[in-house]
């Protein structure tokens, strides 16, 4: 891909959306201005995150490229940039695996259900090591963000306002055995979403936008 097939003063004058239909319809000089355009902004992120030039680069070049290569299957249910971003984050997950598998928790570990289950802060438990590295916070809050609506609101109001069941039954005027059902259901739905993580998969439902 050569980037040099426009400049960054021509580049506003190219219309998003035609870009894509014309790279899913095989003119690959097409993605050329959408990489000018983002590629910036991705390596930024994923400097921030690996703190080595040369690693951001060669994970920044290997977005791009799956990102081509996925293109064909972009929805466009969310913003371009959103799905790039999420492109990032798996091969930037992938790259810290490969390195510290080992210390990666076992994902089927995590309980059905736990009142203590951990979260992006907070608890300090074994099992919120994982939690731990930022690539896996993203995760987790895309995760939370599918959730159906009854079920994140609680998750949110357990975790994020630390509020015991009863409060929570209290504030929303349901049941305990409601709300217990509501995390029951979150925490479920969470370990599958991210046991292809543990299993060294691509996680499909996140770069699938």
């Amino acid at each position: 891909m050569d980037n040099s097939f426009v400049t960054n003063s021509e580049l506003s004058l190219y219309d998003e959306k035609k870009l894509i239909n014309r790279t899913q319809k095989g003119e690959s000089e097409a993605f050329n201005p959408i990489v000018m355009k983002y590629r910036q902004r991705i390596y930024n992120m994923i400097y921030q995150r690996v703190s080595d030039r040369e690693t951001a680069e060669d994970i920044c070049q290997e977005v791009f490229l799956k990102a081509w290569k996925a293109l064909p299957k972009f929805k466009g249910q969310s913003a371009l940039y959103s799905w790039i971003y999420k492109i990032a984050i798996n091969c930037i997950i992938d790259y810290y695996r490969k390195r510290n598998r080992h210390n990666v928790m076992n994902l089927e570990e995590f309980p059905e259900y736990t009142d203590d289950i951990p979260h992006t802060k907070g608890n300090r438990t074994p099992q919120s090591q994982i939690l731990e590295n930022k690539e896996f916070e993203d995760i987790i809050s895309e995760a939370v963000s599918r959730l159906p609506f009854g079920q994140r609101r609680v998750f949110h109001l357990r975790y994020d306002e630390e509020l015991p069941i009863k409060d929570i039954a209290s504030r929303l005027n349901r049941s305990e055995g409601t709300i217990k059902t509501h995390l029951f259901h979150a925490h479920r739905k969470l370990r599958d979403m991210l046991l292809p993580y543990l299993h060294n998969e691509h996680i499909g439902w996140l770069i699938n936008a």
